[in-house]
């Protein structure tokens, strides 16, 4: 049976979950809470927004710690699909916006940065 549900799952991660207002960002930052799990850190703020998706999330490395363009890119590539992978162990009683930081200076390869975002959800589901 539980096989049976999952198959019907879709693994997307589509644009219209993407977080891109800037008043909504600024907000996430100034009053959200957050989770770290070296190399990731995970700041989140339940909030009711417009769009009929259950989360907006964003994801981000920030220049200081990856020089090249390139890199940040690639481990944004990598985030954004472990997240991808894992959005269904997510539970979400409200709303919610998320953004998903980079924290380190060295580059990560998928499996540490998969265990970083698995371990952040199940931190996050226990606090709910």
């Amino acid at each position: 049976m539980k096989n049976q549900q999952l198959k019907k799952l879709k693994y997307t991660l589509s644009r219209n979950k993407s977080l891109k207002r800037k008043k909504l960002i600024n907000k996430l930052f100034k009053h959200g809470q957050f989770i770290t799990q070296k190399p990731i850190k995970l700041v989140y703020l339940p909030f009711d927004f417009e769009e009929n998706e259950p989360f907006l999330i964003g994801f981000s490395v920030p220049k200081r710690k990856i020089k090249k363009a390139v890199y940040r890119n690639r481990i944004k590539r990598l985030m954004r699909e472990s997240f991808r992978l894992l959005q269904y162990e997510l539970n979400l009683p409200e709303k919610t916006i998320m953004m998903w930081i980079y924290n380190d200076h060295n580059l990560a390869d998928f499996n540490t940065i998969h265990q970083a975002i698995n371990s952040i959800i199940k931190e996050y589901n226990k606090r709910q």
